[in-house]
């Protein structure tokens, strides 16, 4: 089924297209984050993803021209909003399976997992949001979520409001270029996402953290050299995986795994700050619960404003 949504303008930012299913996944992970593709028959067809970025939000769209399985172990540090504009997709999150369409969408926050079964004609409809375009109440309304009805007022409203700037050439080309209708952009389409739980009354996050919190990042921190997955985390605080979620959205304003990433890049500083020459970087990161030194590296650059190498060099602080 063809969803009401023209997307005219959007397909004019065309990022790549592709008959070769393992350029695809690298070329989607430049933008998203790493997945497994796996072709459910014995075709592949040509894929295709629009992409453009507005303030803090990116718009795209992906289509694989077959029926094709996603599996995501962790979205990597935005929220991601996903609906159907051709076709449907089944996607299992939450231990729950969820029906997308152009009614109804999936919300995934930072660091939780997900699979989905698209069907042949599906093309994806993709919106990810940085944590930094939210306020702490946006982020929770925004996290607690896991499919939400594209039927509702609010939610209407918001997809006439992306239909608007996905169809409309100028609109669409001045908001990815000029900062400041980009943000007004950026800034309606969240409001109208966060309007649809306004009257659930979600109070404000509290500054003093529960227990399983607590718990949490005490176990993260005595595993920071270990893989250690979000079930085992969730386990080991003694709360469902949901309820970790959750509370780390609410009172620590992060996911669970990202929060993990960041103590592990933290503990890496300290160690090449304090370390010797004669300790390798990449001995740091594997000690620090990296196993690849390239996203490792990247993830030290975003998160300090520097290479490991260049942290090295400065020696440590006086």
């Amino acid at each position: 089924m063809r969803s009401d949504l023209r997307l005219s303008a959007l397909r004019r930012h065309r990022l790549f297209e592709s008959a070769d299913l393992d350029e695809t996944r690298e070329l989607i992970s430049r933008v998203m984050q790493p997945h497994s593709l796996l072709p459910r028959g014995n075709t592949h067809s040509r894929s295709h993803m629009d992409f453009v970025r507005i303030g803090r939000l990116g718009i795209g769209t992906i289509s694989f021209g077959a029926a094709i399985q996603v599996d995501v172990e962790a979205v990597d540090g935005y929220f991601l909003m996903m609906l159907c504009v051709a076709g449907h997709a089944e996607v299992r999150a939450a231990g729950r399976t969820i029906i997308v369409d152009d009614q109804r969408a999936v919300i995934r926050a930072p660091g939780e997992p997900f699979s989905a079964l698209l069907s042949p004609d599906c093309e994806q409809l993709i919106m990810r949001i940085d944590p930094a375009s939210l306020s702490d109440d946006a982020a929770s309304i925004i996290g607690a979520e896991t499919s939400v009805s594209l039927a509702s007022g609010p939610m209407r409203a918001w997809k006439e409001q992306l239909k608007l700037v996905a169809s409309s050439d100028d609109l669409l080309n001045i908001a990815a270029h000029n900062p400041t209708v980009g943000a007004h952009v950026e800034s309606l389409l969240v409001s109208l996402l966060c309007g649809h739980d306004a009257g659930h009354g979600i109070s404000p996050r509290s500054s003093i953290a529960p227990q399983f919190v607590r718990r949490a990042e005490e176990f993260m921190a005595a595993n920071l050299a270990t893989p250690i997955q979000l079930s085992e985390i969730a386990s080991a605080a003694g709360v469902p995986v949901r309820t970790l979620s959750e509370g780390f959205l609410r009172f620590r304003h992060t996911s669970p795994i990202s929060l993990l990433r960041q103590m592990r890049l933290d503990r890496a500083r300290q160690i090449i700050r304090e370390s010797t020459s004669d300790l390798r970087v990449a001995t740091i990161a594997l000690d620090c619960g990296f196993a690849h030194l390239g996203r490792f590296a990247q993830g030290y650059r975003d998160r300090f404003g520097e290479l490991p190498s260049e942290t090295r060099r400065r020696g440590q602080p006086r």
